[in-house]
């Protein structure tokens, strides 16, 4: 379960209209909450149509930190996966967008990550 809009515009379905709570529905299998839905994230890769081109197939992340001076196509970040107000499909990491680095939007936020230290 998470929360998206499922199906054509019924927001109300999955028991969410807006952003919900950490751990507002059950974990996954491995014991981790809210792995998709909620909030799209943002990333630290620049945006670039053409990225998958000139990037590594092992980690295409292209990376840029656009200056106060550049062009508005130069301050575009990627956003991954779907929020509250997307359908399934987008629930993906797969799912590739972008905004630019200096806008707030109520779908989208930032997933917290850590390198496992083990038992």
């Amino acid at each position: 379960m998470a929360n998206f809009k499922p199906l054509r515009g019924n927001y109300v379905d999955d028991g969410g209209l807006v952003t919900l709570p950490v751990g507002s529905y059950e974990p996954n299998e491995y014991g981790l909450y809210d792995m998709a839905g909620n909030v799209a994230e943002w990333t630290s890769g620049a945006y670039d149509e053409s990225a998958y081109s000139f990037t590594h197939d092992m980690n295409p992340n292209y990376e840029y930190n656009a200056l106060p001076d550049d062009p508005p196509a130069l301050k575009r970040k990627v956003i991954r996966g779907g929020s509250w107000k997307d359908i399934g499909y987008f629930m993906q990491c797969a799912t590739r967008t972008y905004e630019y680095q200096d806008t707030a939007k109520s779908y989208i936020g930032f997933r917290c990550v850590r390198t496992h230290l083990g038992r």
